[in-house]
């Protein structure tokens, strides 16, 4: 048995080794972590010289400040971009330092860790997903709770460290609730990693009840972006709860658990092992029941869906690898042999990492695809436009509603002055179509805006021509349609 915290500071660096493997992707793959709401947020953050914090999720601000500082250093496209992907990545490294070189809460590192490995492939590369930055604040909120608990310091400078990370965490996003709440029972019935009395921990949990109703209360207004999201979740019967477990969602889910993510169902079975081997049976029932819980909240949620997109429902599968994670880390790692656990969690994370290295060619075909349209629209002399999306590409674009930030930031790398956009509509829309025509409007998802709204500083784009509208086969002229 390793039960002293210091014996897991070796599995911890190697999380550690692995978040920083993480990071160095996101510099290696930045131009395929652009995609979709990425490219959104950095275009808003450039051409409005601010942060875009969005829909209340707070905690985000975080990782636009990268961006948000160097576009006021008057840096290139290029930079900006680069040093946004990096952004997410390096504030989840640099948490993940303050649990082991500060707080030396090494298990919670190696717990951490984990929620960014165990249902983690597509959707690294959807780097902007706020999920992920409520939980990096999530576990800074634990980490500094259970450190300054052990420490006895002053209640007051406890709390005011506690509420601004419960809020960062609650607030970024709606998800992060289940595990912040998890782990908040999950450490109170384990006993052994949480330092409050009965009474301290009474009051933490009115506040933290308090913080969490906030949110909810937030969230559920009919002006909310998550209200949509939170209706099937919370207007259910019976029978939508049974239903919920035949959906497509959670037999996608429970097919990949068997192929893609099948490690991380061995840790579930371990897990539960080893609960009931040390007849922890408060834990053992917390543990089937919130994930059980949580599977069916996903079911309800996502139960009318006949479709969703991986890179997207891996993220909201994300917090349940905390769920089953939470009793392997502090329950069964301590109970193997200390030369096992480094072996066990460096197989974890190797193994996690070709798994997202497998994701790597569909996310590079989308930025070559975006050269290879650029190209043909440079040989036509064409700068903006309108190309009529077809089945052979749609599926394998992934996305496509923000294709003009997308081509417009690969344009200005490229140096075209004027810069080339184009954008995807379909061939029945007529309307946005007429709305092309201006020459001096440009298409911003979801409107047609002056071109001198843009900043000047980092778009141009011509006023000359209206957007051309064509299909595949017309760009493709010379036989390069596929």
């Amino acid at each position: 048995m390793i039960d002293k915290e210091s014996n897991f500071k070796k599995p911890a660096l190697i999380a550690f080794a692995a978040l920083t493997a993480l990071l160095i992707g996101a510099f290696v793959f930045w131009q395929e972590r652009m995609f979709a709401d990425v490219s959104y947020y950095a275009f808003n953050i450039i051409n409005n010289d601010s942060l875009n914090v969005l829909h209340g999720r707070y905690g985000s601000f975080i990782t636009q400040l990268i961006p948000y500082w160097l576009e006021k250093f008057n840096v290139s496209v290029k930079t900006i971009l680069i040093g946004y992907s990096i952004s997410f990545n390096l504030f989840y490294l640099l948490v993940s330092a303050i649990l082991i070189f500060l707080f030396k809460q090494y298990r919670l590192a190696i717990l951490m860790a984990l929620y960014y490995f165990l249902f983690v492939s597509d959707t690294y590369f959807f780097a902007i997903d706020e999920i992920h930055q409520a939980v990096a604040w999530m576990f800074l909120m634990y980490g500094t709770l259970i450190s300054l608990g052990n420490k006895k310091v002053n209640f007051i400078l406890l709390l005011c460290l506690f509420l601004p990370l419960a809020f960062f965490a609650v607030s970024t996003h709606f998800i992060a609730i289940i595990p912040t709440v998890f782990l908040w029972v999950f450490f109170i019935l384990e006993k052994k990693n949480w330092p409050f009395t009965n009474k301290t921990t009474l009051l933490l949990s009115v506040l933290l009840v308090a913080v969490v109703g906030l949110k909810f209360i937030l969230s559920s207004s009919s002006q909310a972006y998550e209200s949509a999201h939170l209706y099937n979740a919370t207007h259910f019967s019976l029978k939508d709860i049974i239903e919920s477990f035949s959906s497509p969602v959670i037999s996608e889910f429970g097919t990949r658990c068997l192929t893609n993510y099948w490690i991380t169902t061995l840790i579930f079975i371990l897990s539960i092992v080893i609960l009931c081997k040390h007849r922890l049976y408060k834990l053992l029932a917390w543990t089937i029941t919130a994930t059980i819980g949580y599977i069916i909240l996903i079911g309800l949620t996502y139960g009318t869906f006949t479709y969703f997109a991986l890179y997207h429902i891996e993220a909201e599968w994300q917090s349940l690898g905390i769920l089953i994670a939470a009793p392997f880390v502090f329950t069964f790692l301590p109970a193997i042999n200390k030369n096992i656990v480094i072996i066990a969690v460096s197989v974890i994370f190797i193994t996690r990492l070709l798994y997202i290295g497998e994701s790597v060619p569909k996310f590079t075909w989308r930025t070559q695809f975006q050269e290879r349209v650029l190209s043909h629209m440079k040989q036509k002399g064409i700068t903006k436009l309108a190309v009529i999306m077809d089945d052979v590409y749609r599926p394998k674009y992934l996305l496509d509603w923000a294709a003009g930030y997308e081509s417009m930031f690969a344009s200005a790398i490229n140096g075209d002055k004027p810069q080339r956009t184009f954008i995807f509509v379909n061939e029945d829309d007529k309307k946005t179509q007429e709305h092309l025509s201006d020459p001096k409007k440009f298409y911003n998802t979801w409107s047609i805006l002056p071109i001198e709204w843009l900043n000047k500083r980092y778009f141009d784009i011509d006023t000359t021509q209206p957007y051309t509208v064509l299909t595949f086969e017309q760009l493709f002229t010379n036989g390069d349609y596929k």
